[in-house]
């Protein structure tokens, strides 16, 4: 296994601070190819913008196709299995979210 490079890291930053992803650099923060990516588009699992035929994906959408790569590749899932679950990570996190925010404010 290799270690990530900081001078990558600083850059993967960078990146995500403009808000907006190019297809390469988005794919490989997430370790996988470009056609993963295209092919979730594609299924409507990942939202993409296109601007004069080049793809971008949110720095948002970043952690939903991290969260899809590790399910497909740990449980050998389905990209829509895959898809279905990060949707149910992603509400039980909002749902503690509210949770803690009513809790604290009966503090």
């Amino acid at each position: 296994m290799t270690h990530p490079d900081p001078d990558d890291a600083r850059h993967a930053l960078e990146l995500i601070e403009g808000d907006m992803l190019c297809l390469e650099d988005f794919a490989r923060l997430c370790s996988v190819s470009t056609d993963w990516v295209l092919a979730r588009v594609q299924d409507e699992v990942l939202t993409a913008t296109w601007r004069e035929a080049a793809c971008f994906l949110s720095s948002a959408t970043l952690w939903r196709a991290r969260q899809m790569v590790a399910i497909e590749r740990q449980f050998d899932a389905d990209p829509a299995l895959a898809a279905l679950v990060t949707d149910m990570v992603e509400e039980i996190r909002r749902l503690r979210d509210r949770v803690a925010y009513y809790e604290s404010r009966q503090g």
